[in-house]
């Protein structure tokens, strides 16, 4: 068979851009930070001026997607809709199939520049341009870093062994308050530290003036428990413990006022992603429900999307 350009159709259109996509994901299961990071980039590239949007799996949502994430839709994730409605301008994907997710992108925001696939690391389907990688346990050899591991699942936290740190070409280390950074080495990847910082809304009282309960549906629940009684200089009255992206029900929170009536709770603390699911739960007389903000502090606030950038120019 002989197919010339003359029998053949050719077009000389130009073929549509294909966005940068760059995965943020961890070692481990839940509790990392993988969603915070993920909004600490996407607003620093919305503020330098890309069409940014997110591929969220949608932990906890009954919804395969993928579906455009409206912050209000109950029927989404809590972290897709967290995300949503934090970021004016940006889309937000849900997508258990993130390569789904990034062909709903391609033709519903066709003009979208970079696209975050938010827990993306394990993802063999869908093709990326960049992995970043948070690390929470790490030992330094020589002037190098090595990252560690511990049991996997279903008997402990991690999705894979240390060999999977590999695939990145961004490390973001996981830091106490007051720690160092380790070393940069010379032809690895980039390593940024950060460390997570937590605090209170304005006008909330300490323990001493007002008990308070503390309410979660997260991996990591002590973290967060510890961080209320440092903000609050003071231990909770309640602890209110349920399983990471628990979705809450109206008996749920007839159930946490019952028993902080009892301790004399007058306000409760939780995290972000859950105030998406209890606010509309929420009774308008009951003890006013806080959100305990996370904050990541860089070594310089623009490092992160600097660096991102750097290496998809690269």
């Amino acid at each position: 068979w002989a197919i010339t350009e003359a029998t053949w159709p050719v077009s000389r259109e130009a073929p549509p851009a294909r966005p940068r996509v760059v995965s943020v994901g961890a070692l481990t299961a839940g509790g990392s930070g993988k969603t915070p990071v993920v909004l600490s980039l996407a607003e620093g590239l919305l503020a330098r001026g890309y069409r940014t949007a997110i591929v969220s799996r949608g932990y906890g949502s009954g919804a395969a997607g993928p579906l455009i994430v409206d912050a209000a839709d109950p029927s989404c994730g809590d972290e897709a809709r967290m995300l949503a409605g934090s970021l004016s301008g940006c889309t937000v994907v849900q997508a258990r199939d993130m390569a789904a997710g990034l062909r709903m992108l391609r033709q519903r925001r066709p003009d979208t520049e970079i696209v975050v696939l938010e827990d993306g690391h394990q993802c063999a389907g869908a093709g990326r341009h960049l992995d970043v990688l948070i690390l929470d346990r790490w030992r330094t050899v020589g002037r190098g870093l090595v990252p560690e591991t511990g049991l996997r699942l279903p008997w402990g936290p991690y999705r894979e062994d240390a060999t999977g740190a590999a695939r990145a070409a961004v490390w973001l280390l996981s830091l106490r308050e007051g720690e160092a950074s380790p070393a940069q080495p010379e032809g690895g990847p980039d390593m940024l530290g950060f460390v997570r910082r937590a605090s209170l809304p304005g006008g909330v009282a300490t323990p001493a003036e007002m008990p308070y309960g503390v309410v979660s549906g997260i991996a990591a629940p002590e973290r967060f428990e510890a961080d209320c009684a440092f903000l609050c200089g003071g231990e909770p009255a309640v602890i209110a413990r349920y399983d990471d992206h628990a979705a809450f029900s109206g008996g749920d929170v007839d159930d946490l006022l019952a028993v902080g009536a009892g301790a004399g709770a007058r306000c409760w603390l939780t995290t972000a992603k859950d105030r998406v699911k209890l606010s509309p739960l929420w009774p308008l007389r009951a003890p006013q429900l806080h959100v305990v903000a996370l904050e990541l502090v860089w070594r310089s606030p623009s490092i992160l999307v600097e660096t991102v950038l750097s290496r998809l120019e690269a």
